[in-house]
């Protein structure tokens, strides 16, 4: 029975039957008109959520997305099933060819999986005159010819994180050095403003200062606590497509522990991609403050600009421990109408909201010390 056939039958009867049933009566009928309204309003979200999820396929996202305000669906955690890797076989990087080239050429083995040491001798101070020994031991070595062209930049994002720090750089310059990947430089971006952490600006005014006084070929954006543990993990963007490589779609949290798989829309973690592309996607958001959104706005880049990445085989990772991290309340709702954002907010305007304060040479890294100069300063 529509409303309109109960109202019709039933209000003749409920204004001529007595006070004490017409109270209860018009009581019944408030809460079953109240109900009725819910419910349809109920099934115009749940009608326009429907709509989302058949327009925004991976296939018609590419077009959906450009200079369009990207909607959220009503469960966040269901863009995750959106592919920001490429289709089909080509979202996978086998490099098993190019591996083979590395050994016969430059007389390496790698052989992929290894094992990783937490524990750094005590001399291992990045920020001291002491690792110029380890300069001799892990960065001499006979180059490989199939690098000579290659000139890359390791960004790591850091505050507070020395521990993690150690246990990456300890493993990762052995691990180049196995690569015979040469002519690269480590670059340590810290925070020095206080409050709110944000990932994404620190990622940005490194680029952009990289960019004047090193000019890589091939950029790789790393997360402090990850290190690697395939040594056919290449540390290179030498690909056919150069496409952007997401390089660390495997992690562990503990060291005996099994791999987890990043589910598909992440572009988070490691990082490898050519400048011109980076600067093409507009850097990272600089919107994102504590933890989480900025890796998933990129992904949200990557798909508005037609551009997809590639997961190479050998992608295992350790995820090293640390203090508990501050969710970012607000990334949800930036996530909303993050493409519309995207040509305005990143790299093109980082200069406006960040400064490098100081830059440090030590003989393993390049130290360099990043503060805010807008209104979020001191955001916390």
């Amino acid at each position: 029975m529509t409303i309109q056939r109960y109202l019709t039958y039933y209000c003749p009867r409920i204004l001529t039957s007595s006070k004490k049933y017409r109270f209860l009566s018009i009581f019944i009928l408030s809460i079953f008109i109240f109900i009725f309204i819910i419910y349809n309003i109920h099934i115009s979200i749940h009608q326009s959520t429907q709509q989302f999820d058949d327009s925004i396929s991976y296939k018609k996202s590419l077009n959906l997305l450009h200079k369009q305000k990207v909607l959220v669906p009503v469960s966040i955690n269901r863009l995750y099933d959106y592919q920001v890797v490429c289709t089909g076989n080509s979202g996978i990087l086998n490099r098993t060819n190019l591996i083979h080239q590395i050994s016969t050429i430059c007389k390496i083995n790698l052989n992929g999986s290894l094992k990783i040491n937490l524990n750094p001798t005590n001399d291992f101070q990045i920020r001291s005159s002491l690792t110029l020994k380890y300069v001799k031991l892990w960065k001499t070595f006979n180059t490989c010819s199939i690098f000579e062209n290659e000139t890359i930049a390791i960004i790591i994002s850091y505050r507070n994180r020395e521990k993690n720090l150690q246990n990456l750089l300890y493993n990762l310059l052995p691990f180049l050095q196995r690569q015979k990947i040469f002519n690269y430089k480590i670059f340590i971006i810290e925070q020095q403003t206080s409050g709110a952490f944000n990932k994404g600006r620190l990622y940005n005014i490194g680029f952009y200062h990289i960019m004047k006084i090193y000019k890589p070929t091939c950029v790789i954006f790393h997360d402090v606590d990850l290190i690697p543990e395939n040594d056919q993990n290449l540390y290179s963007c030498l690909t056919l497509t150069n496409h952007p490589l997401h390089m660390s779609a495997n992690v562990r949290f503990k060291i005996n522990g099994s791999y987890t798989t990043i589910y598909s829309f992440l572009v988070g973690g490691v990082l490898t991609i050519r400048p011109e592309t980076f600067i093409l996607l507009n850097g990272y958001s600089n919107r994102y403050f504590n933890w989480g959104g900025e890796d998933d706005d990129m992904g949200l880049r990557f798909l508005s600009k037609d551009i997809c990445v590639q997961r190479p085989t050998t992608g295992y990772y350790y995820a090293g421990s640390h203090s508990t991290q501050i969710r970012n309340e607000n990334r949800f709702k930036l996530l909303f109408d993050a493409t519309l954002r995207q040509d305005i907010d990143g790299l093109n305007n980082i200069d406006q909201l960040a400064r490098v304060t100081n830059t440090y040479e030590y003989p393993l890294v390049t130290w360099i010390t990043v503060k805010w100069i807008d209104k979020y300063s001191s955001i916390s």
